[in-house]
């Protein structure tokens, strides 16, 4: 069986690879040695983020230059809290989903922003909005079920699903509630079904308790999913999200962002119809 470190680089996009995940490790070794949080620069990314959309929404030359710099403050950011969380041994549930939260509140701001700096590109802004979101969906259930599968014999979201629920029983939470339906559309968007809160009942949670893969099958699976990894890797939340802020910081953003539009388009959906194909039962090697 194949190292995790080694599978899950597989998934891990080539532009957190070579350039985030370096500096965010730099700032790590400088932050851990501080009384610096982990959630504390979740916040700072979001508020980064919330800044980038505002310098873009002023329009102009300068103004798209400065916004694609803060954009890029805040992904790099966007890995130093998962880091400093791992190295400070910080990190909680709060964090997590906090995180989660985070990315989609500053990129949107950065996304609104931009509309707001170049109204002729609406169309092709919305459309890249909404795949950015998608892709980050697709992208997250994706990871988390192939690298559980591999390293632990048993596909990740459906654990997830199951143990959000158990937590539901326990205590009444909204914020619980909407993580549930938020994994429901995933499981919507890559098996066709869907379960609703009501329905989920204890014939239901069987349905969700699979037989644990054994070595060998996670090493098949490895095997067989290994091509969807790497074509998965380059259709994450930070690759659309990094060209943005290198075509602002160039000066060029208005000449690439149609084409990017119709770009991430087909890559998404070839993607999700090679997924569709190559690993249609995913529980099964």
């Amino acid at each position: 069986m194949k190292e995790s470190g080694h599978f899950l680089k597989d998934l891990e996009e080539p532009v957190n690879r070579y350039l985030h995940v370096p500096l965010a490790g730099t700032l790590v070794g400088f932050l851990k040695k501080t009384t610096i949080t982990p959630n504390q620069i979740t916040y700072a990314s979001i508020f980064f983020g919330l800044w980038s959309g505002y310098v873009f929404s002023r329009g102009g030359a300068s103004s798209m230059v400065w916004g694609g710099i803060l954009l890029e403050v805040t992904l790099i950011l966007d890995c130093v809290d998962g880091q400093l969380a791992r190295a400070t041994g910080k990190s909680s549930e709060w964090g997590r989903l906090l995180d989660g939260i985070a990315g989609y509140i500053a990129y949107g701001a950065v996304v609104i922003g931009i509309m707001a700096g170049m109204g002729a590109y609406y169309g092709s802004l919305a459309w890249i909005a909404l795949l950015t979101i998608l892709r980050a969906i697709s992208y997250d259930y994706c990871k988390q079920g192939m690298t559980s599968l591999v390293r632990n014999g048993y596909d990740g979201n459906q654990r997830e699903i199951l143990e959000t629920f158990q937590k539901m029983r326990k205590q009444r939470s909204a914020v619980l509630r909407s993580y549930f339906y938020y994994l429901q559309f995933q499981q919507f968007l890559f098996q066709g079904h869907w379960v609703s809160l009501s329905r989920f009942t204890e014939e239901k949670r069987k349905l969700f308790e699979k037989t644990l893969l054994t070595e060998g099958q996670r090493e098949q699976y490895y095997q067989k999913a290994k091509f969807m990894m790497a074509v998965w890797k380059w259709n994450g939340l930070d690759l659309p999200l990094f060209l943005i802020a290198l075509f602002a910081i160039l000066g060029i953003l208005d000449v690439f962002l149609t084409p990017m539009a119709y770009f991430m388009g087909v890559q998404y959906l070839v993607t999700l119809c090679l997924h569709r194909f190559l690993l249609r039962n995913e529980n099964n090697s």
